[in-house]
């Protein structure tokens, strides 16, 4: 019972960092929106919009973590994984969309590129870098909350993956609020306004490949497509190798949400007496070689 109790204590803390993270993170989102307005500065819009993506994967994380307790319904079998998935597919659009937006106006500034003002530019920077570092430190202890029993279980290692995923977020946005302070600085001291299109598009450049790559993986899971990391045709060579299995039809393989891969399959075997010895071979080598841990197998007579 004491173990239960540190773990949902445990669970609770890492909720409760990831919240104040996304505070500080989200308002510093909108201090740069208003501080691109006021200034000019392309750049700080850029980072704004990567500021979004770690925002974005943030919310992500307590998703998932609160997500992951919710209890299946009725109507809902598997749960409400799939918010995740959503919620990561609308940040995604919108982020492509605020990328090209960069790239024309970053563009646009090449050939007239406005007066900047550094001065606020650069404080803004300093602001953001000394949230970040505020947060790297919220995120950043691992003391005895991450380690140790061997009690803790699936979920529990997915909240830890999510707080680590939360940690890289926020060191990308320290390196993006190191950039602001540098460009404002050369635009300070030289004039160099070109400095602000160039970041700018750097930094969209950087944001547009990594967006790209969530988006694609979100519609793959949504459109139930065979996860990326999984061979289809060597899954069905593995469990046509089994001995006493004859053949396999209506095999599918999808994602209920990142990393939760299901499988369903209908096995052919001519010995009935051995289904069951079957079923559990394919189950461990699904698991163990696959890692696909929710199959459905139906073994069949014939083809």
């Amino acid at each position: 019972m004491g173990i239960m109790q540190q773990t949902e204590s445990t669970s609770s803390n890492r909720i409760s960092k990831l919240k104040i993270v996304l505070i500080l993170t989200s308002t510093y989102f909108v201090a740069e929106i208003v501080g691109s307005l006021l200034t000019n500065s392309l750049a700080l819009l850029a980072d704004a919009g990567h500021m979004l993506t770690d925002v974005g994967g943030l919310a992500l994380s307590l998703f998932a973590i609160n997500f992951t307790r919710k209890k299946p319904t009725p109507q809902r079998t598997y749960g409400f994984y799939r918010t995740e998935i959503l919620a990561s597919l609308v940040n995604s659009v919108a982020l492509v969309m605020l990328s090209i937006y960069i790239f024309i106006e970053g563009y646009r500034h090449i050939f007239a590129p406005p007066e900047i003002q550094s001065i606020p530019m650069t404080i803004i920077g300093g602001v953001g870098l000394a949230v970040n570092v505020l947060c790297v430190k919220i995120l950043g202890g691992h003391s005895h909350e991450d380690g140790g029993h061997e009690g803790h279980d699936h979920k529990h290692e997915e909240e830890n993956l999510n707080m680590k995923g939360a940690r890289l977020e926020v060191l990308s946005d320290t390196a993006g609020a190191a950039g602001i302070i540098i460009t404002g600085i050369i635009i300070f001291f030289t004039k160099f306004y070109l400095a602000d299109a160039i970041f700018s598009i750097g930094l969209s450049i950087f944001i547009l490949p990594r967006t790209w790559s969530i988006m694609k993986k979100s519609i793959n899971i949504l459109m139930e497509g065979t996860p990326s990391n999984i061979d289809y045709e060597e899954v069905k060579n593995a469990i046509l190798k089994i001995k006493g299995v004859t053949g396999i039809f209506d095999l599918h393989i999808w994602a209920i949400t990142s990393g939760m891969n299901a499988l369903s399959a209908h096995v052919v075997t001519l010995d009935q007496k051995k289904s069951q010895a079957i079923i559990l071979e394919i189950r461990s080598i699904l698991e163990n070689k696959f890692g696909i841990i929710r199959s459905t197998i139906q073994i069949e007579p014939y083809h």
